[in-house]
């Protein structure tokens, strides 16, 4: 099968009634793909079906979907030229349906999983040899229909033209943004991403959720602040993949991916973020609506900071007025321990960056994959980015050393002339806000 002669007419979602399959399948409906979504029971899959319809704010998606429980996966699956598993990120449960799959699908099917970190290899292991030539992550970001990233895990049994095959159709088709990763824990925009949040989330014990989100938000490169995006992705969620890293991973800076013990205790109580309802995270509302913050020593939650630094509120006031040189100027020369906090975690999110070329994506990418993913996976300033604003490598190189943190060969030896970063507008990322 040359990839010039396969042609994708109908996708089988698995776990559609979850957030990240159903709307992951709306992808494919939105390129005028005939889809079937399988839930554990048809309401599910209509429910899925509807958060489909939402997410593309189109009533056409309605033609492209067929709802369906997992009683009709014989019925349906014998037809499908590609299967999408959005399952749960178990897998135990992942196994029991891709030995299904692979009694039902047809020779040239490809199957694909949702996955944000578990092993494609160790998923593969005791299917056979079709199957893994044929199985891969496509890693999308959520939600889909805003963050376009796609990381592209190839099971290392895949010839190359399904490869390119799958590439092509998932950027001119899919409209995604292509960024081919290596088989690692937490893959790329995860392990670089969660190594930040969770450092914040160890720093907001001392400093204070309100503190730490006023330092390391939006005008520092993130349309998020770090614990507000861990209340939106789900405590419960961060717990996976950061003990996911923390078995399988060893690097310079692996205890900064050690969870605190206070957020397994807010595990254990429910309060798993936006999804807890009532219980709150690191935020939650009072009965009259208002914002609420957690005071993390005693788990009780108090009306939100209005923080205010002088030097913070000047760098937010010169990126609302377009001098991004001035705000830049502040955020690397500006005294105090919060400012060096937050260079501190800035930098650190550079040079971690750079330091995983080569382990969590292709060594011939460069900085550039991660840039991909960091921009269109998580809406942060990419890592090369920074470099570019701060003045270039050696500059950058610098301010990580008065930093006190490892400055990795990759970023050191980067021999390439001029702007390093190839992503369009960075200062788009920056938030005067």
């Amino acid at each position: 099968m040359t990839k010039s002669s396969r042609i994708i007419k109908k996708v089988g979602v698995l776990g559609a009634s979850g957030n990240m399959g159903s709307l992951s399948g709306g992808i494919f409906a939105q390129a005028d793909i005939e889809c079937v979504f399988f839930a554990r029971s048809l309401d599910k899959a209509k429910a899925g079906l509807e958060a489909a319809v939402g997410q593309a704010r189109s009533d056409v998606l309605r033609k492209y979907i067929k709802p369906a429980a997992y009683e009709d996966l014989e019925k349906e699956i014998p037809s499908c030229d590609w299967i999408f598993e959005g399952l749960a990120e178990d897998m135990a449960i992942k196994n029991e349906f891709f030995a299904k799959i692979e009694k039902l699908k047809k020779p040239d099917a490809i199957v694909s999983t949702v996955s944000s970190g578990l092993s494609i290899r160790k998923m593969g292991e005791g299917r056979s040899e079709n199957f893994r030539q044929h199985f891969m992550g496509t890693h999308f970001y959520n939600p889909p229909g805003k963050l376009p990233a796609n990381e592209l895990i190839f099971h290392p049994d895949v010839p190359q033209a399904t490869r390119d095959f799958v590439y092509d159709f998932c950027e001119k088709v899919l409209r995604r943004v292509n960024i081919t990763t290596e088989d690692t824990a937490a893959f790329a925009g995860n392990r670089i991403g969660f190594q930040f949040l969770n450092d914040a989330a160890i720093y907001a014990e001392k400093y204070g959720v309100d503190k730490m989100d006023y330092l390391l938000g939006p005008y520092t490169g993130r349309a998020l602040a770090p614990l507000a995006t861990i209340d939106l992705v789900g405590l419960d969620v961060h717990k996976a993949i950061v003990d996911n890293v923390v078995a399988h991973v060893k690097d310079e800076r692996i205890d900064t991916y050690k969870m605190p013990a206070y957020m397994q205790k807010m595990i254990d109580q429910g309060m798993l973020g936006r999804k807890a309802k009532g219980k709150g995270g690191y935020f939650n509302r009072d009965a009259e609506k208002n914002k609420t913050t957690l005071n993390i020593s005693d788990f009780t939650f108090a009306p939100t900071k209005k923080e205010k630094i002088e030097w913070v509120e000047k760098t937010k006031q010169a990126i609302q007025n377009g001098l991004y040189s001035r705000a830049i100027e502040q955020i690397k020369t500006a005294p105090g321990e919060e400012a060096n906090i937050v260079r501190r975690f800035i930098l650190g999110y550079v040079a971690y960056s750079f330091a995983r070329i080569g382990e969590v994506t292709p060594e011939a990418d460069g900085i550039h994959g991660i840039d991909r993913v960091m921009s269109s996976g998580f809406s942060w300033l990419p890592p090369s980015g920074w470099v570019d604003l701060f003045g270039g490598v050696k500059a950058t190189c610098a301010l990580i050393e008065k930093a006190k943190l490892p400055v990795p060969a990759q970023l050191k030896n980067n021999k390439e002339k001029g702007r390093i970063c190839r992503i369009a507008d960075i200062s788009r990322f920056l938030a005067g806000r």
